[in-house]
């Protein structure tokens, strides 16, 4: 007789399981133990609440849930109230599907500003970015010594098995403002990041031992993206 299993793997191919969950928290070149500044709490605030995929009907994706999962318990998000705040002008169906990531242009109803929110793998939000939020909300530029201790940090992470998401934002400037506006575009050039989440997924009990005596017998994984 022979055996057969079929297993889920994310690209490192880890055993992947259901409920996957924020571990790591980075804002500025430090690990999130404590307080950070009520500017960027605010700001990641409308990343994940507005810069979501659900239009998509992507609801059910595992790093959306962990996310909102995550905002909620530790950021103490409210999410309908922070929609209500803001005016979408281009949505999330913006999301680029070759590279993962998602922006969005947004308006203030206390306001006349316009302010672009991206997410998504966070060496490609890295890249888009020109500066940095610090834990104490002070926004520092992103050199090349700056770039490479992010890399670094972000590296460390998915050493550990951990998908990796950064949020990154911008204020549109005046000038910009007519023009982006009616062109709905999302700006993705000399962003400010944000944060960066570290997710893990961690295996149901017994997947592992499962995992390593198919490899033995010869199984079928696909991969989970």
């Amino acid at each position: 007789m022979r055996f057969l299993a079929t297993f889920f793997s994310d690209k490192t191919g880890t055993p992947t399981g259901s409920a996957m969950k924020v571990i790591k928290f980075w804002v500025g070149q430090q690990g999130v133990a404590s307080s950070i500044s009520p500017v960027v709490v605010y700001l990641i605030h409308e990343g994940v609440a507005l810069n979501t995929t659900d239009s998509l009907g992507f609801s059910d994706c595992p790093i959306e849930k962990a996310i909102l999962s995550w905002a909620e318990t530790d950021l103490k998000i409210d999410v309908e109230k922070t929609k209500k705040s803001c005016v979408l002008i281009r949505g999330a169906e913006v999301l680029d599907f070759e590279q993962k990531r998602s922006g969005v242009l947004i308006g203030r109803n206390n306001g006349d500003t316009l302010h672009v929110h991206w997410k998504g793998p966070a060496e490609i939000i890295l890249a888009m970015c020109s500066s940095y939020y610090d834990a104490s909300g002070f926004v520092k530029d992103l050199n090349d010594a700056e770039r490479a201790e992010f890399e670094l940090i972000i590296q460390g992470m998915a050493a550990s098995n951990l998908s990796c998401i950064a949020f990154a934002h911008k204020q549109v400037q005046e000038k910009e403002y007519d023009d982006l506006k009616e062109k709905k575009q999302v700006d993705g050039k000399s962003l400010t990041l944000l944060g960066v989440v570290g997710i893990k997924d961690p295996c149901k009990p017994g997947v592992k031992k499962q995992w390593k005596i198919a490899n033995i017998f010869g199984s079928k994984h696909q991969i989970d993206h």
